[in-house]
């Protein structure tokens, strides 16, 4: 599945994920349509330091990218939208969605809300 979005170029491109979570959160987990959407929308990742996981937001309008990198292999993406309901989010149990994790969607969430000049 793909949704429209606007890139920084102003050209609408499409954003690529495998499903929907809750209403404004969705998840890509294939590593191909991750690298695909990094290179559309000019996402720059780390490399994660041994054991370690890179978090990488970025914000894009009223929607923020929260990219996970574990390894090459083990990409994953998370869009988020102004619109995502931070009582539905907080409503998922924690053996599907780890605290952690949780905590990062609520900050990318944040950023989402963040209007720039």
């Amino acid at each position: 599945m793909e949704i429209g979005i606007e890139t920084n170029k102003g050209q609408i491109e499409g954003y690529k994920i495998d499903g929907e979570i809750i209403d404004g959160l969705y998840s890509t987990t294939n590593t191909g349509k991750v690298n695909s959407n990094c290179k559309i929308f000019g996402i720059q990742l780390e490399a994660p330091k041994e054991g370690a996981i890179t978090y990488n937001f970025s914000k894009m309008d009223n929607l923020c990218v929260l990219t996970m990198k574990i390894d090459e292999e083990n990409i994953i993406q998370y869009l988020i939208g102004v619109d995502m309901s931070l009582p539905e989010l907080n409503h998922i149990p924690d053996n599907e969605m780890p605290p952690d994790l949780r905590t990062k969607i609520i900050e990318a969430h944040s950023l989402a809300k963040l209007k720039f000049n």
